[in-house]
């Protein structure tokens, strides 16, 4: 026989009963050296299928989760550190011209309490939007499959 014997890779396809490339197959049939192998893959698939599933000795879960890093807080600080002097011009500005201005926008008091609710939502939207981004990653890093 000049044709070498099959590969590892070869016998365990042969014993899965998965198709071969076509110089295996060919040698297949004839070898004895080669069937007797694949024979011996086939009886280890079906003693490893057989067996329990394992158990392990510590908490998997905990394990997993001590290594995933810590949230941080929700909320950034960086907002709240540009809100307070974006604030405080506001402030300083309404009560330099808060007669002025409230003269002018008598009427529109409604519109901007209005506007005023509409970016408060969509900081709020904004926020959870995050949250849920960030809970997906970390679910991420949890699929072990």
């Amino acid at each position: 026989m000049t044709q070498p014997h099959l590969s590892d890779d070869d016998l365990q396809l042969a014993a899965a009963a998965a198709p071969l490339p076509a110089a295996a197959a060919a040698h297949l049939p004839g070898c004895p050296r080669c069937q007797a192998q694949a024979a011996a893959y086939r009886q280890l698939f079906a003693a490893a299928a057989h067996l329990p599933p394992p158990a392990f000795a510590f908490d998997l879960a905990a394990a997993v989760l001590a290594q995933l890093p810590r949230p941080r807080p929700a909320f950034p600080w960086v907002l709240v550190a540009v809100a307070v002097p974006v604030l405080g011009v506001v402030g300083a500005f309404l009560a330099l011209f808060g007669d002025v201005l409230g003269q002018v926008l008598h009427g529109l008091s409604y519109g901007l309490g209005a506007g005023l609710g509409v970016v408060a939502a969509f900081l709020v939207a904004g926020q959870c939007l995050e949250l849920l981004a960030r809970h997906r990653r970390q679910m991420r890093l949890l699929a072990f499959s």
